[in-house]
């Protein structure tokens, strides 16, 4: 394999050299002295007369006399295609990079899977379609809402969601479906939408979402920071503090909460 690369290298560069070096050649320079010839004979631009110098000029600028501008347009066009060549590599080295870094960040979150739900990570089969009514549920936003506070309030950690508590990768086709976009952009406008109303909108730029392709199916992780104030969730008319401790998210009473703050700032 090491051995192919610098072969393949050295074609992706040699085809665009010689496709551009073309191009230069036997078709930029005849372009280019039919434009010199109106502009030294000081004739008027026409697309007709145009073609009929052309017809002229075109054999004329193969000849002999006319190698020092064909040589210097063709090494001009070789040039260019080195540099496509040359950018080109460069692109698919990035695409590589990208793609090893992403396979390596799903082995991460199937191990994470794997595991199973602790103190830093939970597993969500949905934001809104209930798997188990078979429907969408609004309700299921607020136990979105209620997780993420709790990470925050804590220690943060990973939201996976699209798989369910037994480590079952569902995807999140059912979940598009109840969306207006019915895509990952609008999943993550979703999620968001969810932080911004019951956490407010300073939450949002503590979470950071991305999404990857488990068993061909999306799956949707937020990473979690913790927060330095505590965060509440804003649930119709209740404000409610939770906190993540071991491998659940917890309500706490106004007493519970206050102890905990300053426990947590010792």
């Amino acid at each position: 394999m090491q051995n192919k690369k610098p072969l393949r290298n050295i074609k992706t560069i040699a085809v665009p050299v010689l496709i551009w070096a073309g191009i230069f050649y036997f078709l930029v320079h005849p372009f280019t002295m039919v434009l010199y010839w109106f502009e030294y004979s000081n004739t008027v631009f026409s697309f007709s007369l145009f073609q009929d110098v052309l017809k002229t000029r075109f054999l004329e600028s193969f000849t002999f006399d006319m190698s020092g501008m064909g040589g210097l347009l063709t090494l001009l066009g070789g040039l260019l295609g080195l540099l496509s060549g040359l950018f080109w590599i460069n692109l698919k080295r990035k695409n590589e990079l990208i793609g090893t870094q992403q396979r390596l960040l799903v082995q991460d979150i199937e191990a994470l899977i794997q595991a199973g739900e602790n103190e830093r990570v939970e597993l969500k089969s949905s934001i809104r379609y209930d798997y188990y009514r078979k429907s969408t549920n609004r309700d299921l936003e607020v136990i979105i809402a209620k997780t993420i506070t709790g990470f925050m309030n804590a220690k943060g950690g990973k939201l996976i969601i699209g798989v369910d508590d037994e480590g079952n990768v569902l995807g999140l086709e059912k979940d598009y479906k109840t969306l207006k976009h019915k895509n990952m952009d609008g999943y993550e406008r979703a999620v968001f939408r969810i932080i911004s109303t019951q956490l407010g909108h300073e939450a949002c730029f503590s979470n950071h979402i991305s999404f990857y392709s488990i068993n061909e199916k999306d799956v949707c992780v937020v990473d979690i920071e913790p927060s330095e104030k505590p965060i509440y969730v804003n649930d119709t008319e209740n404000t409610t503090f939770y906190v993540r401790t071991g491998n659940a998210t917890y309500p706490l009473t106004v007493k519970e909460a206050v102890n905990y703050l300053e426990n947590r700032k010792q």
